[in-house]
């Protein structure tokens, strides 16, 4: 049976995407998902503005928190208005909202609880250099402590059910929550299933993101948690 796109919540973290966001959202709602919340994570530019005039539900944080931070007030506020689904997006346009099917559709032929677009999946998708460096050291890490190997851990382009929105606890506020969904997924049960995705990297979006240094710290910090929590 298809999910019905009046039961998920499609969830953006943006920080200063006032440039992209009114297309984001208006491309969202023109495919037939009304439900559509950016959390503005302290942005200093008209993200806010852009957001509500776009008819978007709006959670913001007065300062900013990080990407995880807003991740995880989106996933709290899906919890507390009882959304069955959930659908994470980056909010700089990197991600085609048709490849939304694509996870709904892997999640009801896998029963997986947790289906993540794999960006690698794919040839056609022109990856930089750079990029797939991060990402294949960022696997590495993260399959170090999970029972399977993904690939494509850091992706943001994510669906979530009922079983994983009410039992994730995250606590990452950057980054490093791509990761730690993953882990603190397996540690809860949950089963989590990749499917290929298409995905557009131009200027702005290679502006967004993660880094190298981003991501060494990232990795530090998931250590910790792991290792003295």
């Amino acid at each position: 049976m298809a999910i019905e796109k009046s039961k998920i919540l499609v969830l953006l973290p943006a920080f200063n995407e006032a440039s992209v966001i009114r297309s984001v959202i208006q491309g969202i709602r023109n495919v037939g998902y009304p439900n559509v919340c950016v959390v503005n994570d302290g942005s200093s530019d008209d993200t806010l503005l852009n957001a509500l005039h776009s008819g978007a539900i709006v959670l913001s944080h007065c300062i900013n928190r990080g990407a995880g931070a807003a991740a995880q007030t989106g996933i709290a506020y899906a919890n507390k208005h009882h959304f069955p689904f959930i659908i994470m997006m980056d909010s700089d346009g990197q991600h085609l909202v048709e490849d939304i099917e694509k996870l709904c559709f892997a999640m009801e032929n896998t029963m997986a609880d947790i289906v993540i677009g794999n960006r690698f999946a794919l040839q056609s998708n022109a990856i930089p250099n750079q990029r797939i460096v991060y990402n294949s050291l960022a696997n590495i890490f993260t399959n170090l402590f999970c029972s399977k190997k993904y690939s494509d851990t850091q992706s943001g382009f994510r669906l979530l059910n009922r079983k994983a929105i009410e039992n994730l606890q995250l606590k990452n506020r950057g980054f490093g929550y791509c990761s730690e969904m993953l882990i603190e997924a397996e540690k809860n049960g949950l089963q989590i299933a990749e499917t290929p995705i298409q995905v557009i990297y131009n200027e702005y979006s290679m502006s967004k993101g993660q880094n190298l240094f981003v991501g060494f710290k990232t990795a530090a910090n998931i250590l910790w948690r792991i290792v003295f929590n």
